[in-house]
């Protein structure tokens, strides 16, 4: 029933099966279970009671693995949908399971057998540690073109920046182990990153609990207080508005020298959160190296360091980097990688000098390689997915992601990357836009090609380029957002709170009648909000294929004329209703549409009893429903006052 993935491991089949088998065949059979019982869940035979039956304390009699299995997969198999409604008797809804192929079932077999490894004695935990560790780090060393470095697998995200920071401050500060905090007072360290980056956790130590990421999260864990993050600004005048400005990066740092502050880590970014920009990250190298600060690089931009098949063309681009290999390969229980630049001893200490030299030591002092990572073996999932990929196989998933925003519809408008590709029935504002007389689609995201837009996906993978033009030529992603027609060649800021409405509606409207290319909503401080789509975060999915391009593109047209004709009218319906006698206009700040309308009998308003409110309400009632009968685009809805009722556009077709 299953397909066995010891040839994965290298383990032959025997009819006395060793104990890793015997774990991949109960890994396979839990699995199976979980997939049966979401099938029963789609045929209505099973209702999911574990949810409604919850004990308050321990059962005194104990259960058997299957009994405790059966449960598992009730409380998976289902969704408990009784926090969003206050009927108690509502039955749990089916979930959905990730679809696992077989490498994505080899991960996970994986990650139980690094748990039964975690029992070895000791020092054969070592030694299979030390290999497996030494066998993925070399791997990924060479894949993405990152030489003579370490690795640091992780579970959080952050949590390689935290110990990087950590490494750092014992190199600045060499009386930081024995002297704590006091050997910082009197020269603070400093942290840069760009005001780009989501901010929202602080005190992370302390609190232990939020998920948010941002940049005094580190700052935080690491005990330091917030005057130790500097943000910088992003550029203005010149270049990105979503790219940090290095000019004053520099200005910055000679300020905190002077001031007697010591600089410490600088985070750079090769494709910004949301929409996917990268620094100028040649100029941040020579900065930070004529300062001797540490450059840490993350976004998913990194992930086109593996497509390049130039052999042994090294990437000399930063210090360290963040590499979310599960995320970009859609396998689950893989650990993200930190790779990190080992110090050059041979520099640091004097000709025959007796020991070892500090800096060598500092990983291990930063908990860069602790105990409790040999222990608990993390990156076993990876060392098997790597394999059973293969470089191939690694290159082709990340190209195909990274090629899927460029997928051309040769009609009438186009999903894809550089203007020059585009075969749309508008003039073209952006990457993925049509645009009329009154309505446009501006690119937030980063130009694909390079700013000259004259590099394709497969020229920079096949030709000697430098790893800061590969960046800058390839797209993590695509952001786009509905903006005025005065925008026309224009690099709007931030919008107003109406078009705001109507790229949420947009993307509303996108999700539901074609969710095969997922839209995610999102909002720029400089910019408001805005859909995005990354094919590198779509979790395993299988990226859109052409006739699904097609189908979102047709959806787009259609919601971008109704977007059309909306922002053209609503003028004109403010001023026909102002000037009627029995209708009155209904400010709705939050209604994407053309907006709220009551009708109001001449010479009613000045008899607004209680029944005459509740005739009125019935009057507009009855005048929806025939208007309706015409034109599904009119809705009832609300007055401030409760007893009040209104006439809305609730497709924002011109009504």
């Amino acid at each position: 029933m299953y397909r066995s993935v010891l040839t994965h491991l290298g383990i032959p089949s025997k009819s006395n099966k060793t104990v890793v088998s015997e774990l991949e065949f109960q890994a396979s059979q839990v699995i199976g279970r979980l997939e049966e019982a979401v099938e029963k869940a789609e045929d209505g035979s099973s209702k999911g009671q574990v949810w409604k039956n919850s004990h308050g304390f321990l059962p005194i009699p104990s259960k058997s693995s299957d009994e405790i299995l059966g449960l598992l997969e009730d409380l998976i198999a289902y969704e408990d949908s009784r926090e969003d409604s206050s009927d108690d008797d509502i039955s749990p809804g089916g979930a959905s399971l990730p679809q696992l192929d077989p490498i994505a079932r080899l991960s996970i077999v994986t990650q139980s057998v690094a748990a039964y490894a975690g029992g070895l004695e000791r020092s054969h935990l070592q030694r299979f540690s030390s290999r497996i560790t030494s066998d993925t780090t070399r791997w990924l060393s060479h894949l993405f073109r990152f030489f003579d470095c370490a690795a640091f697998f992780h579970e959080d995200v952050l949590e390689g920046i935290v110990r990087l920071a950590r490494m750092m401050l014992h190199y600045k500060y060499p009386k930081y182990l024995e002297d704590g905090y006091e050997a910082l007072s009197a020269r603070p360290p400093v942290i840069y990153s760009s005001v780009a980056a989501p901010l929202g956790v602080v005190q992370y130590i302390c609190r232990q609990a939020s998920a948010l990421f941002s940049v005094t999260h580190y700052s935080s864990i690491l005990g330091l207080p917030m005057v130790c993050v500097r943000p910088v600004p992003c550029n203005t005048m010149f270049g990105s508005q979503q790219k940090m400005d290095v000019a004053a990066l520099d200005r910055f740092i000679q300020e905190d020298k002077a001031n007697n502050r010591v600089p410490l880590i600088v985070l750079a970014d090769a494709g910004t959160t949301i929409a996917g920009h990268v620094d100028n990250l040649s100029r941040l190298q020579e900065l930070c190296k004529s300062h001797d600060i540490w450059l840490h690089i993350r976004g998913h931009s990194l992930a086109a360091l593996s497509m390049v098949s130039i052999p042994n063309v090294p990437t000399r681009i930063a210090d360290s980097l963040t590499l979310p290999i599960g995320v970009w390969l859609g396998i689950p229980a893989l650990p993200v990688v930190t790779l990190y630049r080992l110090f050059d001893t041979s520099t640091l200490r004097p000709p025959r000098s007796v020991g070892v030299a500090r800096e060598s030591t500092l990983p291990l002092v930063a908990g860069l390689t602790s105990d409790h990572f040999i222990r608990k073996m993390s990156c076993l999932p990876l060392w098997a997915a790597l394999q059973a990929l293969g470089r191939d196989g690694v290159q082709s998933k990340i190209r195909q992601a990274f090629e899927s925003r460029r997928v051309e519809k040769h009609g009438n408008t186009t999903l894809t990357t550089p203007d020059r590709d585009l075969k749309p029935k508008f003039p073209v504002i952006g990457s993925l836009g049509v645009a009329d007389k009154t309505v446009w689609l501006l690119k937030r995201s980063q130009q694909p090609g390079g700013e000259s837009g004259t590099f394709t996906v497969n020229e920079v993978v096949t030709k000697p380029v430098s790893t800061a033009v590969l960046l800058e030529s390839v797209a993590c992603t695509v952001v786009f957002q509905f903006v005025p027609e005065s925008s026309e060649g224009e690099n709007v800021s931030r919008v107003s709170a109406y078009f705001d409405k109507l790229n949420s509606w947009l993307g509303q409207i996108l999700q539901r009648d074609a969710p095969h290319v997922p839209v995610v909503i999102c909002e720029l401080e400089s910019n408001g909000v805005v859909l995005r789509y990354c094919p590198l975060e779509m979790a395993g999915e299988k990226h859109p294929s052409p006739a699904e391009v097609d189908l979102f593109t047709s959806c787009l047209e259609q919601q971008l004329d109704i977007l059309s004709a909306t922002v053209a009218h609503k003028e004109t319906f403010q001023r026909l209703v102002s000037a009627s006698p029995r209708l009155r206009l209904v400010e709705m700040p939050g209604w994407a549409g053309l907006g709220g309308v009551r009708y109001v009998p001449e010479g009613w308003e000045q008899l607004m009893t209680d029944q005459a409110k509740e005739e009125l309400n019935k009057l507009n009632m009855t005048l929806v429903e025939q208007l309706r009968s015409t034109d599904a685009a009119f809705s009832l809805g609300q007055y401030s006052n409760p007893t009040m009722l209104l006439l809305g556009a609730k497709n924002m077709a011109v009504c």
